[in-house]
């Protein structure tokens, strides 16, 4: 991580996660071929009175003519297993299974390096602990490709400062469709030749250096997540050969970062919305640099970029800060704070499975991943050692690209479907496949290091042929922000609920739930007679807050009404109002008949409602207007005097709010003297607002 100065940071939504299974569980659900049965028939019995039973089979190749052994092929909508009891159950049939895939024990690329990489596979070099690692080569033995099942070539975006494009190791993403040089935005996606990324800074497309200081730390970033494997050259990546799409914008500044990760959401946003023609198909992204203390509640605009990337289907990796004494869900860091499911925070371990100079946090950091003496490409065209949370980020980007690699067409094609929530689903798959270590315990979310094989091996829980039955959930949105009111109710195409084993991620075993807070929830729910597994989704999000900014009042008189005037919003929510709680309407104008007190109500979509008190006179209420205020003792113990001469002569609204914006007390002084009982306050700071002023005290008993 690049420390950024003067900078301020975020805090993090963790997702919920499921019990952690082990790698025996799903190992030969790992390599049968679902559409392919290997049988061997009763002495005497025939292949083609099997076939005439069963005519969603058909003979792929005769493997034992003498022990009557065939390989068949299925074309029907049951699920794998069902159609394997089916087989079973046959009258011509002795022996049925699936057909498996046989995979090598590991897959060691020829890269030169490849033997100093510790982080991909820890032998003990260099005083390294054996098995210290991702488990790197475990996976690439079941799968190395850089495309989805779908055909969509997987793209990296590396968000950094300048990238060596001519590096002989690293397979960068050009844009075809836009044509170099002619100053023409040739795609329509709002960028003039972004042929090779975009840089920022210049707000072109030069992302080119070879320059050491420039481009060391990115193109060293984008090697550890995709160099490319098994070519004879330097080092191996994470996700062997995916494409990097090389994004200058890891500034000092936060609204050049802003900048930086729009541009990798409108690539997507493009890929999407064109089927692929255009713009890239970007999965991960990858921020090796922050704010080290930095606070997230000054950067909502910059936490929210990564719910606006998750929305369009990008899972982000960042690394938090390096300095090992660092609690960040004390101290707070940018970005790894950030409030948003679809970021992965994460830490630095070494060749010793030890943390190694790099901040912690049970809430807001998810994992740990290798940072420690990784070797990586740097310009130009060569190899080095770097060490930092940096190096840690990248191994978890790449690992969210092998992922995509490795799922089969159900998954993309749903990804296609629901961007934002697959990309959930594989984010759970890769922290519930962390591996847990000591050095990680009680001081990340997972309690582990990064594990590619366990997360590749729980990619494949996912059920990728049909089970015969489809699940939906049924949600009630949560009404008010932080409440814990949401629900969420199963329902199943076939059957009730005694057919189904259910297993939330909050462990629960029910098929409705009550009381949720906001998060994202999954239920597997498995066929009890089948033993078929589907996985439902719900999620809930807090609403946003509704602020009655203001209220203008006129009062009536003998010939003319009154009026209250509301100024209130929650986000882009449209509104209600009320000044009864009964009746509401679109419009935030009151007509009274009279003079008086009055409470004004305000309900959002979800049925939340916030109200405020006003009083009406014939007297001008101070609204906007400065007042002349003095609070004494400050701070207070028992009681604290308010002073404000405007009191006698106008009506106004005395309110007090505590730190995190909750009012907690108000009034309508008479007077310009107002006494108020401060020991009905806890010990603390506060705040009093009146008309347009505000001045903080303490309470100190």
């Amino acid at each position: 991580m690049i420390n950024m100065t003067n900078w301020i940071a975020r805090g993090l939504g963790v997702l919920l996660l499921l019990p952690l299974f082990s790698l025996a569980q799903f190992e030969e659900e790992d390599q049968r071929i679902v559409n392919e049965f290997i049988v061997m028939l009763k002495p005497s019995h025939s292949i083609e009175n099997l076939l005439a039973q069963i005519p969603s089979v058909k003979i792929k190749k005769c493997l034992s003519p003498r022990m009557n052994i065939y390989l068949l092929e299925r074309n029907t909508t049951a699920s794998s297993e069902e159609f394997l009891f089916t087989l079973k159950q046959n009258e011509h049939i002795k022996l049925a299974q699936f057909n498996h895939r046989i995979k090598q024990r590991a897959l060691i690329p020829n890269d030169p390096d490849f033997g100093i990489q510790w982080n991909m596979l820890n032998t003990g070099q260099g005083a390294g602990i054996a098995g210290a690692d991702i488990e790197a080569t475990e996976a690439w033995a079941i799968d190395t490709s850089n495309v989805t099942a779908c055909g969509d070539t997987i793209v990296i975006a590396v968000i950094d400062d300048m990238f060596d494009l001519n590096h002989e190791d690293l397979n960068y993403f050009v844009n075809h469709n836009e044509i170099p040089g002619n100053s023409v935005d040739d795609d329509g996606n709002g960028y003039i030749d972004d042929v090779s990324g975009w840089n920022v800074f210049d707000m072109n497309g030069d992302v080119h250096s070879t320059s050491l200081f420039q481009a060391s730390h990115s193109t060293h970033c984008a090697g550890i997540a995709a160099a490319i494997g098994n070519n004879g050259k330097g080092v191996a990546g994470v996700c062997w050969g995916a494409k990097i799409l090389p994004v200058a914008g890891s500034s000092t500044q936060e609204s050049e970062v802003v900048a930086a990760y729009d541009y990798v959401r409108t690539m997507r946003i493009l890929y999407n919305t064109t089927f692929g023609t255009k713009g890239a198909f970007v999965v991960s992204t990858n921020s090796s640099f922050g704010e080290d203390f930095g606070n997230p509640t000054a950067f909502p605009i910059w936490c929210a970029m990564y719910d606006s990337m998750g929305y369009v289907g990008i899972l982000s990796a960042a690394a938090t800060a390096n300095n090992n004494s660092t609690n960040v869900d004390v101290q707070h860091d940018v970005p790894t704070e950030c409030a948003s499911p679809w970021l992965i925070a994460v830490t630095n371990t070494n060749r010793n499975d030890l943390r190694s100079g790099a901040a912690y946090g049970k809430i807001s950091v998810d994992l740990g991943a290798p940072g420690e003496g990784i070797r990586s490409t740097v310009p130009p065209s060569s190899y080095q050692n770097m060490s930092g949370t940096s190096m840690a980020s990248p191994h978890v980007a790449g690992t969210i690209a092998a992922m995509y690699a490795g799922a089969c067409k159900s998954l993309c094609n749903k990804y296609y479907e629901q961007p934002d929530t697959i990309a959930l689903l594989i984010k759970k798959y890769i922290l519930e496949g962390a591996e847990w270590v000591s050095s990680m315990n009680n001081i990340t979310v997972t309690n582990g290091r990064l594990n590619l094989l366990r997360a590749i091996t729980n990619l494949k829980k996912y059920n990728c042929d049909s089970c015969g039955f489809s699940v939906d959930v049924n949600t009630t949105p949560i009404v008010c922000k932080n409440d814990s009111d949401g629900t969420a109710v199963l329902t199943f195409s076939t059957g009730t609920v005694s057919d189904y084993d259910i297993v939330w991620s909050n462990g629960l075993t029910f098929s409705t739930l009550q009381d949720l807070t906001p998060g994202f929830y999954v239920a597997t729910v498995t066929d009890t007679l089948t033993g078929c597994s589907r996985v439902a989704t719900a999620e809930f999000h807090n609403p946003d807050t509704i602020l009655i900014n203001s209220i203008t009042t006129t009062g009536a008189d003998s010939l003319n009404p009154g009026n209250i005037i509301v100024n209130a919003k929650a986000g882009n929510e449209t509104l209600l109002y009320s000044i009864d709680g009964i009746t509401y309407q679109t419009t935030a104008t009151f007509s009274i008949p009279t003079n008086g007190a009055y409470t004004v109500y305000v309900k959002n979509s979800s049925g939340c409602v916030a109200q405020k008190n006003v009083v009406v006179s014939d007297v001008e209420e101070i609204g906007n207007q400065k007042l002349e205020i003095r609070i004494y003792p400050n701070p207070a113990d028992d009681a604290l005097t308010v002073y404000c001469p405007q009191f006698e002569k106008q009506k106004t609204l005395l309110e007090v709010f505590d730190v995190t914006g909750r009012k907690i007390f108000e009034a309508v002084p008479q007077s310009s003297i107002f006494n108020l009982q401060s020991s009905i306050f806890a010990s603390g700071m506060y705040f009093l607002k009146a008309g347009n002023t505000t001045q903080k005290f303490s309470v100190a008993h």
